[in-house]
């Protein structure tokens, strides 16, 4: 995440944050080389309001009629946070606010917390909490909580300004863990004529009542609370900027212990490695502008002896005409076992359509048209699906 600038979805990665409170930093602090106290909070925000439903569609063939409150055929647009969309309309699966703030302590070293509601929490959740500091004009260390940077929206993936969908893709935008505590170095200049962004990052998190293992529940036929760790988190992204193009590399691994213990009789754990490689590929020039990524998580389970591998992608083309921007998308996700007997191969993918209004700096209008497609009609059967958004940052 970098300074909170407003976003613009037209250049790269940007983000936003809100400061919670005070942090125990102000040892940093040197007085006469600072602003006025009152420049060094800076306070943002974001919101998305967001209402669809499914119109048409084949419920599951193996899977299940009925995923949380939504009547199948359903369409899940948010794996992570459990946003599910049903037969009737609703604005809970995906509308959410943010608040972020960053405060300058010194002259190179900051903190930074953003919280975030959503529509199917209801409580607030702290999504980001770190300091910085910057050791020169190119490298600078974060420590705290943040967003592990898997994807190439993975920073603002929440701010629908940003962007021209609705929200990223969910074939690729949606895991079990999206935040990590640990510690990044961070390098941004330019290298021969190319924008650079680059870091190495390394860190744990723990997730209580999974979302993502609920509505896993739901397709696998298992209830209760679901614990997730993420531990030994390392991974480094590299992104370069030249002219039109944008290219993002990111490669990380971390090991996986799931725990479910919801029938004292049939408690299950479950031991995984994974390994995670993504690139990102845009062109951007002015009015034409193509968005692509694609990437592949591979998980060993040694205790069962075999591998799954979930390859993603996601592109699309789009046109600026004014405050108009119409863009089309293609995305698909997909697994691929070693031992189909234990782990049979599932996937889905999908075609939409948005039409985006700017209506003013900050103020965006969508709708958005989906033609979702269960292969192997497990994850909620086929559906389509009609939404609308209004985006604001403030």
């Amino acid at each position: 995440m970098t300074s909170p600038r407003v976003p613009s979805w037209r250049s790269s990665r940007l983000g936003m944050a809100a400061v919670l409170g005070t942090f125990a930093l102000t040892a940093f602090a040197e007085p006469d080389s600072l602003p006025a106290e009152s420049s060094r909070l800076q306070i943002s925000g974001y919101l998305s309001l967001v209402g669809g439903r499914v119109w048409d569609g084949v419920p599951d063939v193996y899977g299940t009629a009925q995923m949380l409150d939504a009547t199948c055929p359903c369409y899940i647009a948010d794996w992570g946070n459990a946003g599910v969309y049903g037969r009737d309309f609703s604005i809970t699966p995906e509308s959410r606010i943010g608040l972020q703030g960053t405060y300058t302590l010194t002259d190179t070293a900051s903190v930074t917390a953003q919280i975030v509601s959503r529509g199917t929490d209801e409580r607030p959740t702290l999504t980001w909490a770190y300091a910085s500091v910057k050791l020169s004009d190119a490298f600078e260390v974060q420590a705290g909580r943040k967003r592990i940077p898997l994807y190439y929206y993975s920073d603002f993936q929440d701010i629908g300004l940003s962007y021209p969908w609705i929200t990223p893709p969910p074939e690729l935008y949606g895991w079990e863990a999206t935040n990590y505590n640990g510690a990044s170095v961070r390098y941004e200049g330019n290298v021969q004529g190319t924008d650079v962004r680059a870091s190495l990052f390394a860190g744990q998190e723990k997730v209580d009542d999974s979302l993502y293992y609920e509505l896993l529940g739901y397709m696998d036929g298992y209830q209760g609370p679901t614990t997730v760790k993420w531990k030994n988190l390392v991974g480094a992204d590299a992104e370069f900027s030249r002219g039109p193009l944008v290219a993002r590399l990111v490669t990380m691994q971390s090991d996986i212990h799931i725990d479910n213990t919801a029938d004292p009789d049939d408690p299950w754990e479950e031991q995984q490695r994974l390994r995670a490689h993504g690139i990102a590929v845009n062109l951007d020039f002015d009015s034409w502008f193509v968005l692509s990524e694609f990437t592949k998580l591979t998980r060993d389970y040694p205790q069962d002896g075999y591998t799954v591998s979930a390859p993603a992608k996601t592109i699309g083309a789009g046109y600026r005409w004014g405050a108009w921007t119409p863009f089309l998308n293609y995305a698909k996700f997909t697994e691929e076992s070693s031992d189909i007997e234990l782990y049979p191969p599932t996937g889905y993918k999908r075609t939409s359509l948005t039409l985006r209004y700017d209506l003013r700096p900050g103020n965006a209008i969508k709708v958005q048209w989906d033609k979702n497609t269960d292969i192997t009609k497990n994850y909620g059967g086929d559906g389509k699906v009609l939404r609308i958004a209004y985006d604001l940052v403030f």
